[in-house]
Formats: structure tokens, sequence, C-alpha cells
């Protein structure tokens, strides 16, 4: 078994998941940005902030999931 959750994407940038952890972390992932943008709403904050705050969870994950990645991600494109 191997302890790798992600693989390259054939086509593109970035990796996509082989396993079930690795679907589990996407879905952990969406589960925190929902509660996140849900958060800003409860605080009435503007909702243009949902943009910044997600994007700054998506590069946080970057690391982890690279360093989870079977392979070396690289634009590919064919």
């Amino acid at each position: 078994m191997t302890d790798k959750w992600f693989k390259p994407k054939r086509y593109g940038y970035g990796a996509t998941p082989i396993n079930w952890r690795g679907w589990a972390f996407i879905g952990a992932f969406m589960a925190v940005v929902l509660l996140a943008i849900a958060a800003l709403i409860v605080l009435q904050a503007p909702i243009w902030l949902a943009v910044p705050v997600t994007l700054a969870l998506t590069i946080a994950i970057i690391p982890f999931t690279k360093a989870r990645t079977d392979g070396e991600w690289r634009w590919r494109w064919h």
C-alpha cells in the first residue's frame, strides 16, 4: 500500500485524488471552505471576503498535496 494520496493530472497542472484518503482530504477541505464562508455570513462580513479566505485556504493545502503526490507537479498538455 502506498502513502501517496494523489497523482499528477494527465492534462494541466496539479494533482487528482487516487484513493479514499485523497478524496477525504478534498472533502474536508471543501467543508472547511464552506464553514469559513458560513462564518463570514454569520458575522455579517462583506461577502467579497470569501474570495481571499478561499484563496488563502487553497494556498495552505498545496504543500501537503504536493508532498502526498506520486510524481512531480508540472504542466502537461499531451
